[in-house]
C-alpha cells in the first residue's frame, strides 16, 4: 500500500527476489511530494534514495542528482520516484488512484488465532473515476501508506475543537505552495497558524517574502497559536541536525528571525483553540482560551493547522495487528524505541539519532503484514528515508525466510 519511495522501494526488492507484487496508489505515484511541491527537503538526494534505486535507474539511462543535492519534494518525485514508477521491473505493477479500504483473511473473523497464517489476506480496492469496488488477494500485505492523509485535530487534548469539522476549505491541514499555486487563498488574507514546527517555520519564511514583495499581500496578517516556549516560537531543533542539515539550519535561523521581529505577527503562547464559528461575512471566529482560562475571540479568513499526523487505523481493523497505547505504531518497534531512547534521551529529539531496531520489531501478531515507513512510527515524527529503507531490506529477508510456509498456503 503506498507508492511513494518506501512503497517503490519495497515493490523493486519483491520483483527483484521474484515475487508477483502489485502496489496500490490511493492518488499519484508520489502523492505526498507532489502535494508538497516547492518545499525543500532538510535532507540530500543519497539519504532519500536507495543503491539499488540508483543502480537501476542509472541502467536504464536516466540522469540523477548528486547524492549531496539538496531537492524539493516535487524534484525528488519528478528525478526519482516517477523514474523508478516507470522502471520495465515495474510495468504493470502500480495501480494509482486504487486506493484499499480494508484488510481481512479470507474466510476468518479477527477474533480466530489458530491458521491465519494459512490463509490468504482479503483486500476491499476501491477505484476512483468510477470504477467501484473489488477484492484482490496477497500472500503479504506491507502497508507503507504514511501518515500524510490524516492530520491531528487543533481543539483541545487532540480533540476537534468545537465547529472545526464544519469549516470545510477555510481550514488547511498541509504545507501549502504559499508563493505559487496557493498565493491567492493567503496573500493579503488575516490568517490563524497553528503549530510550531517544521512546516510552520516554512509557512512563515514563506508569507515574509510574500509580504515584502507582493502588493497584494500587504494586508497579511497572521495570528499564530503555539505552545509555551517563553521567547522562543518554534520547536527546538537539536544542534546536531543543524550542523549535518544546513537546509534546516537555514530555516529555523530565518524563521525564528520573523518570529521576533515581524509586525504581521501576532503569537498566543501557549494558547488553545476551543471552538470556531462561522460568521455571515464568510470570515471564521476562532475563541482560544489561555492556561488560566481566559477567552479570546479573534476573526481570521483561513486556518492553517500545521500540527502534525497519525497513521490511520481503520485499514486493518480486521487484522490482529498489536499497537503501542501512546504512539499508535506497531508495539514491537515501538517498545525497541523507548529501550533506545531511555538510553539516550537526546535520541527522541532528534531524526539522525533513530536507529534501525531489526527486522524481529517488524513483525505483528498477524502473519505477513508489515508496516514500515512514516507509519511505523506512529505519532512519533521523528523519522527519516534511511530507517524506511533499512526496514524494507529487514522485511524482504522475514518474507524469504517465510516462503516454504507462504507457498504451501498458496497452495
Amino acid at each position: 500500500m503506498g507508492a511513494g519511495p518506501v512503497g517503490l522501494e519495497a515493490a523493486l526488492r519483491a520483483r527483484a527476489e521474484g515475487h508477483e507484487v502489485a502496489v496500490y496508489e490511493a492518488g499519484r505515484v508520489g502523492e505526498h511530494f507532489a502535494r508538497y511541491g516547492p518545499v525543500r527537503l532538510f535532507t540530500p538526494f543519497g539519504m532519500n534514495s536507495t543503491e539499488l534505486g540508483r543502480e537501476r535507474l542509472r541502467v536504464a539511462g536516466t540522469r540523477l542528482p548528486g547524492d549531496e543535492q539538496t531537492l524539493s519534494a516535487a524534484e525528488l518525485r519528478e528525478r526519482y520516484l516517477l523514474p523508478l514508477s516507470r522502471l520495465p521491473e515495474l510495468e504493470g505493477v502500480i495501480c494509482e488512484n486504487a486506493r484499499i479500504v480494508a484488510i481481512g483473511r479470507e474466510g476468518l473473523p479477527k477474533g480466530q488465532s489458530r491458521g491465519r497464517e494459512a490463509r490468504m489476506f482479503l483486500l476491499r480496492v476501491e477505484s476512483g473515476r468510477g470504477g467501484g469496488a473489488r477484492l484482490d488477494r496477497a500472500d503479504v500485505v506491507i502497508d507503507a501508506s504514511g501518515v500524510y492523509a490524516t492530520a491531528n485535530a487543533t481543539g483541545p487534548g487532540g480533540l476537534p475543537a468545537l465547529g472545526e469539522e464544519s469549516l470545510g476549505d477555510r481550514l488547511e491541514r498541509h504545507l501549502p505552495d504559499v508563493p505559487g499555486q496557493a498565493r491567492a487563498r493567503y496573500a493579503g488574507k488575516r490568517i490563524l497558524l497553528v503549530g510550531d514546527g517544521r512546516s510552520a517555520a516554512n509557512v512563515i519564511a514563506d508569507l515574509d517574502t510574500l509580504v515584502r514583495v507582493g502588493r497584494d499581500a500587504a494586508g497579511t496578517r497572521v495570528e499564530w497559536v503555539h505552545r509555551e516556549r517563553g521567547e522562543e516560537a518554534l520547536a527546538p531543533v537539536p544542534v546536531a541536525e543543524l550542523e549535518r542539515l544546513p537546509v534546516l539550519r537555514e530555516l529555523a535561523d530565518r524563521a525564528a528571525g520573523i518570529a521576533r521581529e515581524a509586525p504581521w505577527i501576532r503569537r498566543h503562547r501557549g494558547a488553545t483553540i476551543v471552538a470556531y464559528r462561522s460568521l455571515p461575512s464568510g470570515a471564521v471566529e476562532a475563541t482560544l482560551q489561555d492556561a488560566r482560562g481566559a477567552e479570546q475571540r479573534i476573526e481570521v479568513d483561513r486556518v492553517l493547522a500545521l500540527v502534525g499526523y497519525r497513521p490511520d487505523l481503520s485499514l486493518f481493523r480486521e487484522l490482529q495487528i498489536h499497537l503501542c497505547y501512546a504512539s499508535e505504531g506497531p508495539m514491537a518497534l515501538a517498545a525497541a524505541i523507548l529501550a533506545a531512547e531511555s538510553k539516550d534521551p537526546a535520541a527522541a529529539q532528534s531524526c539522525l539519532g533513530q536507529v534501525p531496531h531489526g527486522p524481529e520489531t517488524l513483525k505483528n501478531p498477524e502473519p505477513g503484514f508489515y508496516i514500515l515507513g512514516v507509519k511505523s512510527y506512529g505519532r512519533r515524527p521523528m523519522f527519516l528515508l534511511t530507517l524506511a529503507h533499512r526496514q524494507v531490506e529487514d522485511v524482504m529477508g522475514l518474507i524469504a525466510a517465510a516462503e516454504p510456509r507462504l507457498n504451501l498456503a498458496s497452495r
